[in-house]
């Protein structure tokens, strides 16, 4: 699983906060924060938790592309407007509904399209 840096950049923003105040949130040097961002350094686990914990969010929103913010963590206006739900966005309400891991969810979607992908190379 692949740390998503663009996510990064854009939870920060809708924060409205500058790298120089991310850092002294957490502690990661601002060019190390816009080497993870632009995607040319991964954070380690440690790190990535680090970023989590200061905009109080899970740990799997910096590696889910569609991963859905409990109530409380972010609106979800600043995601995404109400008309465009995708599918793997109500499939995460309803796992986080029932308290099934996203993280768990991530590795099924993945799989799956993983197969879907193999079988249009096939046709």
């Amino acid at each position: 699983m692949k740390f998503l840096g663009h996510k990064l950049r854009e939870i920060r923003k809708s924060k409205r906060l500058t790298m120089e105040q991310l850092e002294k949130l957490t502690g990661v040097k601002q060019s190390k924060i816009s080497r993870y961002e632009t995607g040319k350094e991964f954070p380690n686990n440690k790190t990535a938790t680090k970023f989590a914990d200061a905009f109080k969010v899970d740990l799997c929103y910096f590696y889910l592309e569609n991963v859905v913010l409990r109530s409380g963590q972010m609106p979800a206006s600043e995601l995404i407007s109400p008309n465009e739900k995708t599918p793997y966005i109500v499939l995460g309400e309803r796992a986080e509904k029932i308290g099934f891991p996203l993280v768990m969810l991530e590795a099924i979607v993945n799989s799956w399209e993983k197969n879907e992908k193999k079988k249009q190379e096939k046709d």
